[in-house]
């Protein structure tokens, strides 16, 4: 009866649409130090919103309420899959960029001071049914700086599950 009850008795399966990472780094945030290197990555020239637990969210385009707009921003990284590409800076830290002008800093003190925290929890990372594939073609399967990405995306997460501009930079009042 198995191949008769998946045909006529389907039962829906229920899917957790945004996704959610069990993983919630409880690690201290220096929200001035992001604004200011986000300053610094991008010259000063766009407008920036940073949230409560890190992500930052740029305009290349000059909007005119950064607030609303940047919900806007997380609000649709959040709602599609939220794929990620690190890039390290020439400071030595890394960021977590998004599909959407987006980012997260992982800095290098704290992969230096947290390391052991982040290797121990990164896998709590992945979303639920989230498989992330390597340059390897392998699954769920992270080196150092997959690690690190893991680490800054949960912050995004975060932000995205509780929405707070907490700072803001517009490149006009220099």
């Amino acid at each position: 009866m198995g191949i008769f009850d998946k045909l006529f008795n389907k039962k829906k399966e229920v899917i957790d649409f945004p996704p959610i990472p069990k993983w919630k780094p409880n690690l201290p945030i220096d929200l001035n130090l992001i604004l200011e290197k986000s300053k610094y990555y991008t010259d000063k020239k766009i407008q920036i919103a940073v949230f409560e637990n890190g992500t930052v969210i740029m305009f290349p385009e000059r909007v005119s309420d950064i607030n609303s707009s940047a919900l806007e921003t997380l609000d649709k990284i959040y709602n599609t899959h939220p794929d990620f590409n690190p890039t390290e800076m020439d400071d030595g830290n890394y960021t977590i960029q998004y599909n959407e002008p987006a980012f997260n800093i992982v800095f290098k003190e704290e992969i230096e001071n947290h390391w052991k925290y982040i290797d121990k929890n990164h896998i709590d990372g992945i979303c639920t049914d989230e498989v992330l594939i390597n340059a390897n073609g392998e699954h769920n399967v992270f080196n150092e700086i997959g690690k690190i990405c893991l680490f800054g995306r949960t912050k995004m997460f975060m932000d995205a599950q509780n929405p707070k501009v907490v700072l803001t930079f517009d490149n006009m009042d220099k």
